[in-house]
């Protein structure tokens, strides 16, 4: 989504607005199985003088029937209802990672920049996140069957691993 606005931290007042500014909605179910990994992934921009953002999902709702993949191309939803495959190296987070779908409407690469690690071990609960932050390139697929080319695309992947 286009975002504009301010963001204060310490002393210094950040303004965002213009063509690059997004937003992205995490909206979570709201009941986590006690053991839950999941990844995530997002990216919002202009290419080629088009808006594109994209919302990419996997682990916890493999299997279900129901994904929180779509792609959003000029304010119009396409929904993949597909399981995407996600090809990273667990013990290497900053290699390039792989995203795809079976039938093609998800092909990407991500190659991260930079690797935001959070972790807690309270023992009954713990969380370990790897947030990673990077371009995408590729490409991906309107439900009307438009292939969109992803040129250096901004935007996160994840890994979480959780017992809540």
């Amino acid at each position: 989504m286009p975002a504009k606005g301010t963001v204060k931290f310490g002393g210094e007042t950040m303004r965002f607005s213009g063509e690059q500014s997004f937003a992205c909605l995490d909206y979570g179910r709201g009941i986590w199985p006690r053991d839950c990994v999941w990844n995530w992934g997002s990216a919002s921009g202009k290419q080629n003088g088009r808006t594109l953002g994209l919302n990419l999902g996997g682990q916890w709702t493999d299997g279900t029937g129901y994904t929180e993949n779509g792609i959003c191309l000029d304010g119009y939803l396409s929904k993949i209802s597909e399981t995407l495959q996600w090809d990273y190296d667990k013990n290497h987070f900053k290699r390039p990672w792989r995203i795809s779908a079976p039938s093609g409407a998800v092909d990407l690469t991500f190659t991260p920049f930079m690797e935001r690690v959070a972790a807690s071990d309270l023992w009954l609960v713990k969380s370990e996140v790897h947030q990673m932050f990077g371009h995408y390139n590729g490409t991906v697929s309107t439900v009307d069957g438009e292939v969109i080319p992803v040129q250096n695309l901004l935007g996160w992947a994840e890994d979480h691993v959780a017992k809540w």
